[in-house]
């Protein structure tokens, strides 16, 4: 891609934003944060408001960024969301049209979830506030029947984030580096998400936002290229979730795209394998044993599901356990996504069975113990109205196996994270589901 093209493509609020975030990277200066928020609030005052969304994705990869600031205890980015939250209040909120089954079920789990302060007093707090008025922004986003941008610029402004938020982690890394106390350990690689998980997520999602959701349509060159700079950027995360995630899609991915074409799958294989083989023979007579004993590998090893898992079966275990001992109140409404931690966590202490605050590191557990057995269905409602929505807007009624793929890479992740309470969450399950419906060009 040419400079000129990419300088089209790349606004210049997004240029601006990522220049500065590059720049904190280096210096540490926390005003140069204020920079970037100030930038956010013009952008979401003067600039069409699909500018506004396009810089909104494109620092969803660098939010933990915001969280360092020693101004204000609470994370920078809020106040640029809360300026395009504003925006599309006074601007367009009035003047579209939404879809009604989906308006109604927002207001649901907003009171369903605030319900909860009722029995919990953890959700008495300025967090659940702030899930309330994020909750409410990004749910008026996904009914709106008018879309303020494409996909295709959503998910390159994405893949922006995503390379600046890779270059921030090292340069950060580089100039604020964390002592280790062995050359064999490997520091788990987080760019500017805050959480590998989180960071894998994004480069694993955004392969499937730009492979074709059509078996054996022509795949550019650029997308190769992108496949091996998320696949490269992901494999820095050490993740298990990564590694295993993406093995497993990729193969599915190959098997629905050449699903007319035996022959082509029976080749293609045995390419695969030789390569493999060659390089494996390679590693063996290198003498390089050594490279066995880094920390990359020993993530990989175990003699117990404690250790495999990273102690997650422990405390999945636990949060079960206690799930099924409190008052039926808890196990049929939950304790509220914004109360579940502090509350649950109680009680952990109080037995001496974490050190530290621990989460579920789990969501469809995490959804379970905040709106109970009953809540599920409600928000697994609300999952699947954004779906139907979607799927009338663009009047999309066949879409091919090859779509829902990002569906499967997004649960398959479900397993080692706890999102519930980010905004975040909902603006990629936004982008989930356009891509689901998308339409290729």
């Amino acid at each position: 891609m040419s400079i000129g093209k990419l300088a089209r493509l790349l606004n210049v609020e997004i240029a601006l934003s990522a220049m500065l975030i590059i720049l904190y990277a280096i210096t540490s200066s926390a005003p140069l944060l204020l920079l970037v928020v100030l930038v956010g609030i013009v952008c979401a005052a003067i600039l069409p408001f699909g500018r506004s969304i396009q810089l909104a994705f494109f620092l969803l990869p660098c939010s933990e960024v915001f969280t360092q600031s020693p101004y204000i205890a609470i994370s920078l980015l809020t106040f640029i969301f809360l300026a395009m939250f504003g925006r599309y209040l006074l601007t367009h909120a009035f003047d579209t049209n939404y879809f009604s089954p989906g308006l109604l079920l927002m207001l649901l789990v907003i009171v369903y979830e605030l319900m909860h302060t009722l029995y919990n007093p953890v959700m008495a707090s300025t967090q659940t506030i702030r899930w309330t008025i994020f909750f409410v922004f990004t749910s008026l986003l996904l009914f709106d029947r008018n879309k303020y941008c494409s996909f295709s610029q959503l998910r390159f402004v994405l893949l922006c984030g995503v390379i600046i938020s890779t270059v921030y982690g090292l340069l950060h890394q580089y100039f604020a580096p964390i002592s280790t106390h062995s050359l064999k350990v490997i520091t788990r690689f987080a760019g500017g998400a805050g959480d590998p998980n989180n960071f894998g997520l994004f480069c694993l999602l955004l392969i499937y936002f730009y492979l074709p959701t059509i078996p054996r349509q022509k795949i550019p060159q650029k997308t190769y290229g992108i496949i091996l700079m998320m696949l490269a950027f992901g494999a820095l995360t050490v993740s298990r979730s990564f590694f295993i995630v993406a093995t497993l899609s990729l193969l599915t991915y190959f098997i629905f795209y050449y699903r007319s074409a035996l022959g082509d799958i029976f080749v293609r294989f045995l390419l695969s394998f030789n390569a493999l083989l060659i390089l494996f023979c390679l590693y063996w007579f290198s003498g390089a044993a050594f490279i066995g004993e880094l920390d990359i590998f020993t993530r990989f090893s175990g003699d117990n599901l404690s250790d495999l898992t990273g102690s997650r079966s422990d405390i999945l275990q636990e949060y079960v356990r206690l799930f099924f001992e409190l008052p039926y109140n808890f196990v049929l409404f939950g304790a509220g996504i914004n109360g579940y931690l502090g509350y649950y966590n109680y009680y952990f202490l109080q037995a001496g069975l974490f050190p530290e605050i621990v989460g579920p590191h789990n969501t469809l557990l995490e959804i379970l113990i905040s709106f109970g057995l009953l809540g599920f269905i409600l928000f697994a409602t609300y999952i699947y109205l954004g779906f139907r929505s979607e799927r009338i807007r663009t009047n999309n009624t066949h879409i091919f196996r090859l779509a829902w793929l990002p569906i499967i890479v997004f649960v398959l992740y479900c397993f080692s994270l706890q999102n519930l309470g980010k905004y975040g969450s909902y603006f990629i399950l936004m982008l989930i589901i356009y891509n689901t419906y998308r339409k290729e060009s």
